[in-house]
């Protein structure tokens, strides 16, 4: 009966062990997920430094936060990146503790000298999320990371960003814009989601009145957002001075369509009542 863990005569482990040392002699980028932090003392530095951990098989990895590629990095940066695949070349590795030392800023380096050149405008990629904010997300775009905006993702509101994305999922995008010797990139997903504004005119119209729940509260417009109960679109709703006080954050309401720019994909009324 042939063994389930041995691969040409080599098990796992074995396998694991190789492929660090080939990457620490070799310059060859290993992937693996961010699953804890640890404060390490790091001997090329001779301090306690905050160090993203990931487990190859049964190798301990650190990245030092000096060696994660990332600006101004903070323990909250990399709990926020928890979860998240990245790539790494090993610096050292001792054997005694069967603990490496990897460096994630080198291996960007490497990734987007070889990758990036070969891509260009309308080209569709797959990418990694790293980390996921309120109104963005950060992907690695071969090496690079870069920042998605909220209106790129989806064609509709979106309230936050965490309901729909996680560190360590993978996201289709189209390279809407790229200049890599000026470190321009920009990136869109949501050509790969339907659009609800296409054939919006078939739930709702103008004059129109419809139910509806108060998800979010514009700062730079008055009024309230409103997610329509028919349909995937959000509604920007006026609250009439008739109205003592401005509807709950989830509260139901009624209202009635004044204006639809489906090219826009924007979409206007006020308020009738609070239900």
């Amino acid at each position: 009966m042939v063994d389930a863990f041995l691969i040409g005569g080599e098990n796992l482990e074995e396998l694991a062990l190789k492929e660090i040392l080939r990457s620490k002699e070799e310059k060859r980028i290993l992937t693996g997920k961010i699953t804890g932090i640890e404060d390490e003392y790091y001997m090329l530095k001779r301090k306690n430094i905050s160090c993203a951990i990931v487990w190859y098989d049964k190798i301990k990895v650190l990245i030092p936060s000096t060696h994660l590629g990332i600006e101004k990095v903070t323990k909250s940066v990399i709990r926020g990146m928890l979860g998240a695949e990245i790539d790494f070349i090993v610096i050292e590795y001792d054997k005694t503790s069967n603990i490496a030392i990897a460096s994630r800023k080198d291996a960007m380096e490497l990734r987007a000298k070889i990758e990036l050149p070969k891509l260009k405008v309308n080209d569709t990629i797959m990418v990694r999320i790293l980390a996921v904010g309120t109104k963005h997300i950060i992907v690695d775009l071969y090496g690079k990371e870069v920042i998605i905006k909220a209106e790129n993702l989806k064609h509709t509101y979106i309230v936050n960003c965490k309901d729909y994305y996680a560190a360590g999922e993978n996201l289709k995008v189209r390279i809407k814009n790229i200049d890599v010797e000026n470190n321009i990139f920009e990136l869109s997903a949501k050509d790969f989601t339907e659009n609800p504004f296409r054939n919006i005119r078939k739930y709702i119209v103008e004059n129109g009145e419809y139910t509806g729940k108060v998800i979010a509260f514009p700062k730079q417009n008055s009024g309230i957002i409103v997610q329509l109960y028919n349909s995937n679109v959000s509604v920007l709703v006026r609250v009439p001075p008739r109205f003592n006080s401005y509807p709950h954050y989830k509260d139901d309401v009624l209202i009635r369509i004044t204006d639809i720019k489906e090219e826009k994909k924007l979409i206007y009324g006020y308020l009738m009542r609070i239900i």
